[in-house]
């Protein structure tokens, strides 16, 4: 073999070489799938309160409390511990009587509210017919109907006027004449809550009990004892802290507002 033909065949070698190579890198290798790379734009994986691909972060939410009732808790007690809303306290647990706790109730205090955890009822307004324009009566047909009713003025203190919302009673004094048996029994008949903080609780003999921070929810009621005793053990339970009775037959209990209004009385029964 002469040197021209082995040149030849070292060159035809080489060119076969570099052809395989190409095939190997243009045609066999992304028919294997070899990995793509990652676009830079892909989301990554956050942990809350770590920064995510964007730069933003993700807080934490906060985390409900989980109270367990003790003798003497009251739902607006908690409130004030907590520093969260009454009416939060009883939506998160959907209260039916919030003035009735049992001890070793459980109690869910919405930290931060209750948005996230359950949604508020809002009351549908019932439909009603438009009513007709009244006419207001003339001013002859008011004198004949004031003078008829014989209606006069009086300076004795007068029970506040029901608006069919606010309306709380004294409904009964039980136990008269025995110090560990006397109670005077307050009802809410009204259509809303009473906040009863400043409410004075009077008898004829000037003796006074003033309510503290206390709610008086909807078809609720409280009892304040003449005994002694620790306020709201149990729940809207309150004592005079009294040694003797203080109640007899034909006796009036007066019920005043923070503003000093009566808003209920009640004569002891002979």
């Amino acid at each position: 073999m002469t040197r021209k033909q082995m040149a030849f065949i070292l060159a035809v070698n080489a060119v076969v070489s570099t052809l395989i190579t190409l095939l190997l890198v243009l045609v066999i290798l992304p028919a294997l799938g070899a990995p793509e790379p990652v676009p830079s734009s892909a989301p990554t994986q956050s942990v809350a309160g770590q920064p995510t691909s964007s730069g933003s972060s993700i807080g934490p939410t906060a985390t409900p409390i989980v109270h367990v009732v003790q003798a003497g808790d009251t739902i607006s007690g908690l409130a004030l511990m907590y520093d969260v809303s009454a009416e939060d306290i009883i939506a998160a647990n959907q209260l039916q009587n919030p003035n009735f706790l049992q001890v070793g109730m459980r109690l869910t205090i919405p930290v931060g509210g209750v948005a996230a955890m359950t949604a508020t009822l809002t009351p549908v307004p019932t439909a009603t017919e438009t009513p007709l324009p009244v006419v207001p009566p003339s001013a002859e047909r008011t004198a004949t109907a004031a003078a008829a009713a014989g209606a006069t003025a009086t300076d004795l203190p007068t029970p506040v006027p029901s608006t069919g919302e606010l309306e709380i009673e004294i409904t009964e004094i039980l136990g008269v004449g025995q110090e560990d048996q006397e109670q005077v029994l307050i009802t809410n008949t009204g259509a809303r809550l009473a906040d009863m903080q400043g409410w004075t609780l009077r008898d004829s003999d000037g003796n006074e009990f003033v309510f503290p921070n206390f709610r008086l929810w909807q078809d609720g009621s409280a009892t304040v004892h003449t005994r002694m005793g620790q306020d709201g053990n149990p729940p809207s339970h309150f004592y005079w802290k009294k040694l003797e009775p203080i109640w007899s037959a034909g006796e009036e209990a007066t019920l005043e507002n923070a503003a000093g209004e009566i808003v209920s009385t009640y004569v002891v029964a002979p």
